[in-house]
């Protein structure tokens, strides 16, 4: 008995697909990818305080960008929505290029609270990369910009999320939030590392 096959085409049935296709690598990639940098994180900092933190303002400000994004193109360029797979890339450039901010500047901190006490560590290390940051996060910003300007929708869209995401983290994440963290949770930060241990070896020397 021959087999009847329906073949179903045009724009609905390959937006359908694209759906279903963006949906099972958010499932794999996602993951996949906290998982990593969540290792890397705790081999570097030996934190696992800090490990959370971390990961927690990247994600917060990647979604902060796509809130703003949208509204951006939706109200600004009349978008009626991100396309499927935007929030997928945006989320894997934007996770990675803040946590290579945060590194690089908790990494001052870390090395910073050898000699000198918790605030000033933290202020030190905030200025100490704060130009380098600052500098790399507008140039960078401004090139994913200059896509907002091609007739390409999905660059256009890209552009914008990603550029807003790049600003969030250089003026927002890294010199403020990431910072407050650190101060408010004090040695606890640290937790539960070499670092962690010996801000607890003086508290205890100083109450002798």
């Amino acid at each position: 008995k021959a087999e009847n096959h329906l073949w179903i085409g045009g724009e609905t049935a390959s937006l359908y697909d694209t759906k279903q296709i963006t949906e099972r690598d958010e499932a794999v990639i996602i993951p996949v990818m906290i998982s990593i940098i969540a290792l890397l994180l705790l081999v570097y900092l030996r934190s696992i305080v800090a490990m959370i933190y971390l990961i927690v303002t990247v994600v917060l400000s990647f979604f902060s960008a796509l809130g703003a994004g949208w509204i951006l193109l939706h109200f600004g360029m009349g978008a009626p929505a991100i396309q499927g797979a935007i929030p997928l890339y945006a989320f894997v450039f934007l996770v990675a290029l803040g946590e290579d901010y945060n590194i690089f500047m908790v990494s001052e901190i870390w090395k910073n609270k050898k000699k000198q006490n918790h605030l000033e560590s933290v202020k030190n290390g905030v200025i100490q990369t704060g130009s380098v940051i600052t500098s790399a996060g507008l140039i960078l910003a401004g090139t994913f910009a200059v896509l907002g300007t091609l007739p390409i929708q999905v660059l256009v869209q890209f552009g914008i999320v990603t550029a807003i995401g790049v600003l969030l983290d250089t003026f927002i994440v890294r010199p403020l939030l990431v910072p407050a963290i650190t101060v408010v949770l004090g040695r606890f930060a640290f937790w539960p590392g070499k670092l962690w241990k010996e801000e607890k070896q003086l508290q205890k020397e100083d109450t002798l």
